[in-house]
């Protein structure tokens, strides 16, 4: 069963207060640091192009842009949800050309290799909450 601080990663509601906090992420594969956010909201997907029923977390930050997508489900973040993830982010960056997008996957189970790898070639991670 997971403890409280897992199910806040996995929550919406729950990422946003801890993002809000600044208390570090701890994932499976590192610790995150947080920076003041400017503004943190939840996206719905289809605003991005995406059909997926879960919602992201987009947090404005002086330097960055994070979109964050917890994954609460006990089936695998697979090749298709990596690919329509990886667009999702794509569109983030063209509505915000002027600073990089990192983008973020939080699930309860681990991922497998190459989904990893993909999206690590492109400057995400993709990684189980480890708290």
């Amino acid at each position: 069963m997971p403890n409280k601080a897992t199910s806040e990663l996995l929550d919406t509601d729950g990422l946003i207060r801890r993002l809000k906090k600044g208390a570090p992420l701890r994932l499976e594969k590192e610790t995150i640091r947080l920076p003041r956010f400017t503004e943190i909201r939840e996206v719905d997907q289809s605003e991005l192009g995406g059909k997926g029923k879960e919602t992201l977390v987009i947090a404005r930050a002086r330097t960055a842009t994070w979109a964050l997508m917890p994954w609460p489900k006990r089936t695998a973040f697979g090749q298709k949800d990596a690919q329509a993830f990886l667009g999702m982010v794509a569109k983030i960056q063209e509505q915000n050309p002027q600073k990089p997008v990192k983008g973020y996957v939080l699930t309860s189970t681990a991922i497998k290799d190459e989904i990893t790898s993909l999206l690590e070639a492109g400057g995400h991670l993709a990684s189980a909450v480890a708290e």
